[in-house]
């Protein structure tokens, strides 16, 4: 009969006949380095997301001082990636509004945003 083999470290495992792993640390090893580039994506989707609401949500702050509508390059050179958002609510009247988390903006003809703050 054959030895089997940690899947971690190619050790010989002793034990039960259905193990895998030499130890709970071969196990994580293992199974990060599985999951290591789904992690890394959704880690880089969560980063983008976080970074898009902490801008949405400084600009609001500034617009509940002064300015109700902020210019589209504005928002472009702090960072903000248009591609990603939690989701899109429709408002009262069918205005459409792109909400990153509970803020969100939106969009007119002229290049403004309107930013609020979604509940």
């Amino acid at each position: 009969m054959e030895k089997k083999q940690c899947q971690s470290c190619q050790q010989p495992l002793v034990g039960r006949l259905d193990k895998k792993f030499c130890d709970d640390y071969c196990r994580s090893a293992f199974n990060n380095k599985l999951n290591s580039t789904d992690y890394q994506n959704m880690r880089n989707v969560n980063a983008v997301l976080k970074r898009n609401r902490r801008i949405l949500a400084q600009l609001y702050q500034e617009k509940m001082k002064s300015k109700p509508t902020i210019i589209e390059k504005k928002i472009q050179e702090l960072g903000f990636v248009f591609n990603f958002h939690t989701h899109i609510e429709t408002l009262e009247g069918g205005v459409t509004c792109i909400c990153c988390y509970e803020y969100g903006y939106i969009p007119n003809n002229t290049g403004e945003f309107a930013v609020i703050k979604v509940k």
